[in-house]
């Protein structure tokens, strides 16, 4: 947001950016901060605005200005909140140093396109007394600018893994918001804006600071950040519980799936989907999708048992019959032994459960199965 804009105007694009929220695989994706760029010049203006974001918007904030006289003025309306500085530069490192610590801030440090003025400026500021710092190496939006951004990104992070160069071991960030300076239509800037973010995202970026509110421009840079930063070795797992679908009633079909957040949501993405009415029991299988699971041992008939006793299932339905999915089908005869149900063996792909329960759920509840 800029302090060029009107109040109304500017509150409503903080409010949206609050308010952005996708989810996926049972997880909220967000946006994190909210950058007030001072456009005026005006230090006064300046910090009208910061006392207005600070007022009525919770997300934390960034204050994006070179001028320290209007980073002292934004300051001043918006200390209890600790906003990022940005930016101190060669020009202006000693002023912007001693604002950072005078209001206990973090400080961005910019040095576009140089390297070695970047991490001058670092171990100067540091040896001010300044600890909470984030490096800027500039971004380009295309051709050769483009490429010099990735490779700088690069270089510092692996300085600072690597060589364990402690005078670049800070976050790097980047600012594909620059791909707004083209002048191009909004569309094909907001994809240029999309596409930047992706690339520095994938060379260790920890901050960006965009334009575009698009849900089609933000939903492949936040699911790619989802993405990089999840832990391979903790799959994404929900609770092992008993989900309703739609409204069921005592002959309704009861089906088993396994709590790897993909399966599970695109599970019962299926089933609301195509109105089916029924109970979904969720078994811990650890994280791992059914196949997985079924072979390596993590979904057992005993885990199916343990929920559908936990869950009270047996109190909800009139029959005793359980749907498994037919990558599970070789525990069918245990989960019988187990449980003492009916086990019925369901398609491998979940889009075919309700052409599955026309054919094979003969209750007096096919009516609830759609035609």
């Amino acid at each position: 947001v800029s302090d060029k804009m009107e109040d109304q105007p500017l509150l409503e694009r903080c409010k949206a950016a609050e308010a952005f929220q996708i989810e996926k695989m049972g997880q909220k994706l967000r946006l994190d901060l909210i950058a007030l760029r001072c456009g005026s010049g005006d230090p006064g203006r300046f910090a009208k605005a910061a006392s207005l974001v600070t007022a009525n918007a919770h997300l934390p904030l960034i204050l994006c200005s070179l001028d320290p006289e209007a980073v002292r003025s934004a300051l001043e309306a918006s200390k209890d909140r600790k906003p990022l500085i940005y930016a101190a530069t060669e020009e202006n490192w000693r002023d912007m140093g001693a604002l950072a610590k005078r209001f206990g801030c973090p400080l961005a440090v910019s040095a576009p396109g140089d390297l070695s003025l970047l991490k001058s400026l670092a171990v100067t500021l540091r040896q001010m007394g300044v600890e909470d710092l984030i490096l800027d190496p500039g971004t380009g939006a295309e051709g050769k600018a483009l490429m010099e951004t990735v490779s700088n990104l690069t270089m510092i992070r692996r300085a600072g893994i690597k060589v364990r160069d402690k005078a670049v071991g800070f976050p790097v960030m980047a600012v594909p918001a620059v791909a707004y300076l083209s002048g191009q239509n909004a569309v094909t800037t907001a994809f240029r804006e999309a596409y930047l973010a992706s690339v520095f995202i994938n060379r260790y970026a920890d901050l960006l600071i965009l334009h575009g509110l698009e849900i089609w421009s933000l939903m492949p840079i936040l699911t790619l950040r989802l993405n990089v930063y999840t832990d391979p070795r903790k799959p994404v797992a929900v609770a092992s519980e008993l989900k309703t679908i739609g409204a069921p009633d005592g002959n309704s079909p009861v089906l088993v799936t396994t709590n790897f957040a993909l399966t599970a949501y695109t599970v019962m993405g299926d089933l609301e989907a195509s109105k089916v009415s029924c109970y979904l029991l969720i078994a811990d299988s650890e994280g791992l999708a059914v196949d997985t699971a079924v072979a390596g041992g993590q979904l057992t008939a005993a885990k199916i048992k343990d929920v559908m006793s936990a869950s009270g299932v047996e109190g909800k339905v009139k029959h005793r019959r359980l749907i498994i999915p037919g990558r599970a089908a070789r525990l069918r005869g245990d989960i019988e032994d187990a449980t003492g149900w009916e086990i019925l063996v369901g398609p491998k792909d979940s889009s075919q459960i309700p052409d599955f329960l026309r054919k094979n759920w003969g209750t007096p509840d096919t009516s609830r199965v759609p035609a």
